[in-house]
């Protein structure tokens, strides 16, 4: 028994130490990106007072959570080698079924707080188009979520829900890039706009790095 302590005590400490880094990591982005409403108001903060400033920097914050809990469920999605040796497939396929909530509640809490700050008729109109996409957003989430938790109880197949779901896996953060760099200033030069395309750009080679190593060990 102690040999075998042995063989499997270092192997355990590492993954905890990969863990532990890229949790670490992970918190330093979130605490950057939560801190752009505050270092980088956009103009709409400038107008509001009081009560309506706090639900709208509220809603802007809620809706920085859902963007980050987006690329946590990218990289849930695909996995890789990395996190399936640290975390095991099992624990990933949970987290990003339980992730895929989480991103649903903060995405509909950003649009309620928003709305409450914000008149509705001023939101719905042509000239508002990056909300409307921000609406489609949640929408596609939504019927993501709804589909992946009810899919035997709605009669979709795997096969074809599997595509479905592939599909608006890849729509939904093009959507976010549009609706983030269009509906605030905050995003629209600076730290926060190289930020998000830095993500973006790094998520895009990672998945794309993942997915040619699955290929090449399929064949």
């Amino acid at each position: 028994m102690d040999k075998k302590v042995s063989k499997t005590g270092p192997g355990q400490a590492v993954r905890r130490g990969k863990a532990a880094l890229l949790v670490a990591f992970l918190a330093l982005l979130a605490a950057g990106a939560l801190s752009i409403p505050y270092f980088y108001e956009s103009q709409t903060l400038w107008y509001k007072v009081g009560y309506d400033k706090t639900l709208l920097r509220g809603g802007q914050l809620a809706g920085l959570v859902a963007a980050m809990s987006l690329f946590v469920q990218m990289l849930l999605g695909v996995r890789g080698s990395l996190l399936e040796e640290i975390f095991g497939v099992v624990r990933l396929l949970r987290w990003h079924r339980t992730n895929g909530l989480i991103l649903f509640a903060f995405g509909f809490l950003h649009v309620t707080l928003v709305l409450s700050a914000e008149e509705l008729t001023s939101l719905i109109n042509m000239k508002s188009w990056p909300e409307l996409i921000g609406a489609l957003m949640l929408t596609v989430i939504f019927a993501m979520v709804i589909s992946g938790l009810f899919r035997r109880q709605i009669g979709l197949a795997y096969a074809g829900w599997r595509l479905m779901h592939r599909v608006l896996a890849y729509t939904v953060p093009v959507l976010l890039a549009i609706h983030v760099l269009f509906v605030s200033d905050s995003f629209a030069h600076g730290l926060p706009m190289a930020g998000l395309l830095t993500v973006l750009g790094a998520l895009a080679v990672a998945i794309l790095r993942i997915k040619r190593l699955a290929r090449l060990q399929e064949r």
